[in-house]
């Protein structure tokens, strides 16, 4: 009898723990009311160049992965205390597009911002310097986490990528990026060509 109840509970704390852990790439993004998730939060806005703000609740948004994105044309990204490194790139679209799909070797023109998830800190940004950059996506061009997260997008697609540090700047990171730190971007498609 004791060896079936001990079985019966290792099965149903497997099944308690297997429920609990869900993939954000297996589902839709959640949205998230101001005030509804305890922080601190580092808020950085995709608008300006600048250290982020520390709030203790989570600002409104899509909520993924510890993180939430705003919805406005130019979009927030707040790093939350849930959030983790990631350790496979993660690519989850925000807003879908329309027409051709992106291809590994087009030139796309997109506008972006990133952060690093350790600091919580934006390191850069187009929509901050008022215009969208231009790109060939072509592998040794870009960081691999971009040439393996962006192709299928469309024109007016925003996509958050997740990239984990053997796919972005790894052990050499330039400026204000830790070394091997997790990258993550949200990128919106212009145009392509």
């Amino acid at each position: 009898m004791r060896k079936q109840l001990a079985k019966s509970a290792i099965a149903l704390s497997s099944l308690i723990l297997l429920a609990g852990c869900s993939s954000s790439q297996d589902g839709d993004p959640e949205f998230t009311e101001a005030g509804s998730t305890s922080g601190p939060y580092s808020v950085n806005d995709c608008g300006t160049l600048g250290s982020p703000v520390i709030s203790e609740i989570a600002p409104p948004g899509l909520a993924i992965d510890g993180l939430v994105i705003g919805e406005d044309a130019v979009p927030a990204i707040s790093v939350g205390p849930s959030s983790v490194p990631a350790v496979e790139l993660v690519s989850q679209q925000l807003i879908a597009g329309s027409g051709a799909s992106v291809v590994v070797g087009d030139t796309i023109t997109v506008n972006y911002c990133g952060v690093g998830q350790i600091s919580g800190a934006l390191f850069d940004s187009s929509w901050a310097r008022g215009e969208a950059a231009t790109f060939d996506l072509i592998p040794g061009g870009l960081i691999e986490g971009w040439t393996q997260g962006v192709p299928g997008m469309q024109v007016g697609e925003r996509r958050l990528l997740e990239i984990p540090g053997d796919l972005g700047y790894g052990a050499n990171p330039p400026g204000g990026i830790e070394v091997d730190e997790t990258l993550i971007f949200v990128v919106e498609l212009v145009s392509i060509g």
